[in-house]
Order: structure tokens, then C-alpha cells, then sequence
């Protein structure tokens, strides 16, 4: 019998070698942390693309007696030198540092969930965004406008994502995920979508309307073309 045993949050590349190693079981412990790079969902999906689809996976909330000869191990995992670790990422992400993140992640960081009503004030000049609502325990990466790309019905849409609160709108410090779509004009309401983060463009600003918010969202949408995302 072949086991692989761990938390698995994220199934980064370090998890990845492991998986790779095709165990006949693995057991998957409860995440440590109030927020998480991998829902359970997520998670699962994960370790079937990377175990193999025959292996037996089990949420357990402690391992059981097991052999330890049993439990399959591996040489540790470096990024920079240093070991490839959950806690590595998360800091990655919330200083920013997306290309650290997918780098030891060895994906995209994807937020995925349902597209929700927002105040549509986007519209107003010509402004459209899409809302993404993810789960609650999901991890959001410092606050700030992103390079991202879109999954929708199979199809890759370059865009600009604002995550954080809106400054130039109100005062409130709901934290909002906002995506404004090159080349896209349908509606969206209720379908479930996935958003890559590609890169950190800069940090939330107030300007003085939404206007200027629309011009400096054409300056980041000209920047991300330019490095060619997709």
C-alpha cells in the first residue's frame, strides 16, 4: 500500500512530486488556516489530475494507524532556494507577488465562483465589469488591479481585475472582485467562471470619478496587451 498524507493546500508543485508517485490512497487533512488557496472542491480535483484518477482520496480529520513504511516520500521541493511551502504562497500572494505564486504553485492562482449584481456604475461610461462572488474561506491576494484572464465556456478572455474596496465610489471597505473584459459584451448573471491572476498592475487609488477611473483602466488594459497574457 502505497500513501500520501498532508493538508494538500494549493497542491503546489512540492504536493505535485508526491502525487506523481501514483499513491494507492490519499489522506487529505483539514486546512490549518482560516483561509485557503483550495477549496475543498478545488482541492480534490487537484489530487485526481496529479495522483491519477485511481487513487482512493479520504478527508479524514486525523490520520489513522498506518505503516509508516507505507507513506511515500520525496526530496524537498526549492523556489528561490527555499522550500516550496503553503505558507510561502500565501505570503506571495498577499504581498502581490503573483508570478512567485503561480511559480511554486505550478498554475495560475484561480478564483472561481458565481458572477453576482454589482452597482453597474461601470456602464455609466462605458465601463461594463464583471462581479465575481467566491467562498468565503477562498485566499484573495493583496489588494489591487490585476492582470488576469477569464475562463468562460472554455474560452480565455484577457482583462483588467480590481480586487479591494472602491474608493472613487463610496467609502466602504467591502472588499469587491471586479473584472473589466477586452473584447467581451455578454451577460454574465449567475454562471459560475474562473479568474486567473497573470500579474500585480498597482494598488487600489481613489480618483476624482469614473472618468478618470475609465482612462486609467485603458492605461492598464494597453499595459497588459503588451505583455501578452494569454
Amino acid at each position: 500500500m502505497r500513501i500520501a498524507c498532508g493538508v494538500f493546500d494549493g497542491v503546489h508543485t512540492g504536493h505535485q512530486a508526491l502525487l506523481s508517485q501514483k499513491p494507492d490512497i490519499v489522506y487529505v487533512l483539514p486546512p490549518r488556516t482560516e483561509h485557503v488557496l483550495t477549496t475543498v472542491d478545488e482541492k480534490l480535483a487537484l489530487i485526481r489530475t496529479f495522483s491519477g484518477s485511481a487513487a482512493q482520496i479520504e478527508l479524514v480529520e486525523q490520520l489513522p494507524k498506518i505503516c509508516s513504511s507505507d507513506i511515500l516520500s520525496i526530496d524537498t521541493i526549492r523556489y528561490k532556494d527555499l522550500p516550496i511551502t503553503t505558507e510561502r504562497i500565501q505570503a506571495a500572494l498577499l504581498a502581490g507577488e503573483i508570478e512567485d505564486a503561480e511559480a511554486m504553485l505550478g498554475y495560475p492562482y484561480t478564483l472561481r465562483g458565481e458572477v453576482v449584481y454589482g452597482r453597474q456604475l461601470g456602464r455609466t461610461v462605458g465601463m461594463p465589469t464583471v462581479n465575481l462572488k467566491t467562498a468565503d474561506e477562498k485566499l484573495l491576494p493583496a489588494h489591487g488591479v490585476y492582470g488576469t484572464i477569464t475562463i468562460v465556456d472554455g474560452v480565455r478572455y484577457l482583462g483588467v481585475t480590481s480586487i479591494g474596496p472602491r474608493p472613487t465610489v463610496d467609502n466602504l471597505p467591502t472588499v469587491t472582485i471586479e473584472t473589466f473584459l477586452l473584447h467581451f459584451n455578454r451577460e454574465l448573471y449567475g454562471q459560475h467562471i474562473s479568474l486567473e491572476l497573470k500579474m500585480y498592475i498597482r494598488p487600489i487609488t481613489k480618483f476624482e470619478n469614473l472618468e478618470a477611473v475609465r482612462k486609467k483602466v485603458d492605461e492598464d488594459v494597453m499595459y497588459v496587451m503588451e505583455k501578452n497574457l494569454l
